[in-house]
């Protein structure tokens, strides 16, 4: 009996030790190193001491920017590393290994967010996320996300302006004792895919404090700087409106016949002051609605909604000099008028009928007539030039500013330097 209840306690003991060791064998080293460090580590406690955060991101695509709402949405990848000692452990004790995965919901994760954001997508909240964490204790999180920040739009120079916009990031529970953030570099440019509308002028960032609700919070503010590309714009609403005004001009002081009855001018002006109206109200619904700065084209185009208006006032006086030829007491223009418009002066001429003597009074009125013709001329080729003038120095504005050009350098110098930190 006694040879018996030893025999069993042996039994039990080489069961007891063998349990163990066919466990390691089953699970694996990285199950028992992610078990050891979930146990220790406490997911609702910060890691004790300062901690220092190293905050970078990299701009991947300005998805757009709305200007009427102020506001730009921009895709981007963040990495977070800071160290907790925690999750430290000998590598020796797991078969060597290093570097292992934790799942994001059960280790501590710093609350920084966009201090300036209005909505934001985190594109992994479907995938498990993982988390590094290196057997010294640092921790790497990375992810993507897509953020709708606010940016104050400048409408001064539209469509040739440029646009800063801020994406601020910051703890918000957290005091700078506790949470520093520190960015080892500007934002990363190497996957950057251009935008069709806004060409990247320049990517910075800077460290400042953020004081909200009586904290003062560490923060870093990344710039983003863009200039529009102009040329659509000038082609969908500059060119149709220089056409519209040009054949304004010249319907509206062309030699439609030799009669003074032309009203149909009125007509013409008015329309085209109307499809004007109707092309500037496509700019002001692009545009914030600001009592501050008027855009440079809606500038443009009323300039040129003025100069059809004046055109068509002036059609008037036009045919007011046209019907003096017409009138009974048979003047001749003056001759100031005559030399300022290169006119030849012609004596009326006077014939005999049936013994009676009669005066042309035709002279009179093709005088007259051809003072108004000259007019017309001349104040159709002022009207031109004078309209004609802002619109091509549009055009060399645009053709100056190369954007893309400017693009293409930066995202060069960029790959050089991203070459320093991969």
């Amino acid at each position: 009996m006694q040879f018996s209840i030893f025999t069993i306690l042996i039994f039990y003991q080489t069961v007891t030790l063998s349990i163990p060791q066919f466990t390691e064998q089953y699970q694996g080293s990285s199950s028992r190193l992610t078990r050891h460090l979930l146990e220790k580590h406490n997911k609702c406690s910060p890691p004790d001491g300062r901690v220092d955060i190293s905050h970078n991101i990299e701009l991947v695509h300005i998805i757009g920017i709305n200007e009427l709402n102020q506001n730009m949405q921009v895709l981007v990848y963040i990495v977070q590393q800071w160290k907790d000692s925690s999750l430290t452990w000998k590598p020796e004790e797991f078969r060597g290994i290093k570097n292992t995965w934790l799942p994001e919901n059960s280790i501590w994760i710093p609350d920084i967010i966009v201090f300036n954001t209005l909505e934001h997508k985190m594109l992994l909240d479907a995938v498990r996320s993982p988390i590094k964490v290196s057997y010294t204790g640092e921790v790497t999180y990375a992810y993507p996300a897509i953020y709708t920040v606010l940016c104050q739009i400048g409408i001064a120079n539209f469509p040739f302006d440029d646009q800063v916009c801020k994406i601020r990031f910051a703890s918000w529970a957290y005091d700078e004792d506790k949470i520093l953030l520190n960015a080892s570099h500007k934002p990363l440019l190497k996957n950057y895919a251009p935008n069709e509308e806004w060409a990247l002028q320049d990517v910075n960032m800077a460290r400042k404090e953020y004081e909200h609700e009586e904290t003062v919070v560490s923060e870093i503010i990344y710039y983003i700087k863009v200039a529009r590309k102009p040329f659509y714009y000038l082609i969908s609403l500059v060119v149709p409106s220089y056409i519209i005004c040009v054949l304004s001009i010249a319907g509206l002081f062309a030699r439609f016949s030799t009669k003074h009855e032309r009203q149909e001018r009125f007509t013409l002006g008015v329309t085209a002051i109307l499809s004007m109206a109707v092309l500037s109200l496509v700019v002001t619904e692009k545009v914030p609605h600001s009592s501050e700065s008027v855009p440079l084209l809606i500038v443009y185009m009323h300039f040129i909604i003025i100069m059809v208006t004046i055109a068509t006032i002036l059609t008037s006086t036009v045919m007011r000099v046209h019907a003096k030829g017409f009138r009974t007491h048979f003047l001749s223009p003056p001759n100031w008028i005559r030399k300022g418009l290169f006119i030849a002066r012609k004596h009326a001429a006077f014939f005999q009928q049936n013994g009676q003597v009669y005066m042309d009074i035709h002279t009179t009125a093709e005088q007259w007539g051809e003072v108004s013709r000259r007019m017309d001329y001349l104040l159709a080729s002022v009207f031109i030039i004078i309209i004609s003038t802002p619109t091509l120095y549009l055009f060399y504005m645009c053709f100056q500013m190369d954007h893309a050009a400017a693009e293409r350098i930066l995202l060069e110098n960029a790959k050089r330097r991203d070459q320093l930190y991969y």
